[in-house]
Order: structure tokens, then C-alpha cells, then sequence
């Protein structure tokens, strides 16, 4: 039995969970996977999917630039949270078989996953409808909210109060947005 897993009852749990990277490095996705990790005493293992097509004959310098970026973007995390990580990167040519060898060989007791409105972050859309469908395990799939801009009168607010004999209504109506 290896240090990292934990024994309840009769049952061995594994405490590693997977977080598959393909594009999109998103600040708060990988944030929140730390956290999750960290709250379930868990070790976080991102693996960068580097897809290399079968006729190419290599990656492409810009995916291996985000897989950086994801890699050091989470060890900085990780770091700050106290969680520790086993980073890996993978160049494949099929990302879903990658990513189930991979939570195999790894014996990860589940797998990270992030939507925002239905679409993929971390990952392609059709790559977390296929991780869902074709990886076994336990999937945590976590929906983040699309930060929309808003349109707020609140700076201009501050700014008129600095100005000598402010009025508000002075301020909103002399306000133009187009």
C-alpha cells in the first residue's frame, strides 16, 4: 500500500485526484482544484495533454507554452496551499486514452473537471463529454460561474465626489456611454 492512500474500514481510497489539461489556463478553475485537494487531504496530479497529431512531427510550440503555464500556474498554488502536487505531461496523439492510462497507472480515485455554460475549461467540451462517458472512476465536475461585466456608475460616483461642488445629478447626466 502506498503512503498517499488512506484505509477506512476494509477499503483502501486512493487520495489522488487527476486535473487533465489540454488548453485555457483558467486562474480560478485551477484554484478551486487546489482547494478541493487540499480538503479532501488529497494529492493533485495535473497532467498536461500535449495532443501531437499522428502525421506531425512534433507539438506545437504554443501548446507546449500553455502546459508551462498550467504547470506553474498550479505548483504556485499548490505551493501557497499547502498541497502537494505530481505533475506529469503527456504528448499523445488520443487525449482520452491518455487521460484513463494515466489515472490507471497513477491509481487516481477520481477525476477534476470543470463547465462554465456548458462549454469545457481545462479541457474541450467534447473532450469532458468523452472523459465522462469513457473514463471510469469518479468524476468531479464543477460548474464555474462566467464572470459577466456590468456596466457601474460607481468610479464615476468616487470621481465626482473629489470634484468641488460635486452634484450627483451633474455627474449621471453629464455621463455619456456612447
Amino acid at each position: 500500500m502506498d503512503l498517499k492512500d488512506t484505509v477506512i474500514g476494509n477499503n483502501v481510497y486512493s487520495s489522488r485526484l487527476l486535473l487533465p489539461f489540454t488548453h485555457g489556463v483558467n486562474a480560478h478553475a485551477l484554484e478551486f482544484a487546489v482547494l478541493l485537494a487540499r480538503s479532501r487531504h488529497a494529492t493533485l496530479v495535473p497532467v498536461s495533454l500535449i495532443y501531437v497529431p499522428p502525421t506531425a512531427r512534433g507539438a506545437r510550440l504554443e501548446h507546449i507554452q500553455q502546459s508551462k503555464d498550467f504547470q506553474t500556474l498550479v505548483q504556485t498554488k499548490a505551493i501557497k496551499h499547502n498541497v502537494t502536487i505530481e505533475a506529469q505531461e503527456v504528448c499523445t496523439g488520443n487525449v482520452i486514452e491518455s487521460i484513463q492510462r494515466t489515472m490507471q497507472e497513477l491509481n487516481c480515485s477520481g477525476i477534476i473537471l470543470f463547465v462554465c455554460d456548458g462549454d469545457g475549461v481545462l479541457l474541450s467540451t467534447n473532450e469532458v463529454k468523452h472523459v465522462l462517458t469513457l473514463v471510469p472512476g469518479q468524476h468531479h465536475v464543477i460548474r464555474l460561474q462566467r464572470n459577466t461585466p456590468r456596466l457601474s456608475l460607481s468610479p464615476f460616483k468616487r470621481i465626482a465626489r473629489l470634484l468641488p461642488g460635486h452634484r450627483k445629478e451633474q455627474v449621471l447626466s453629464g455621463t455619456s456611454f456612447s
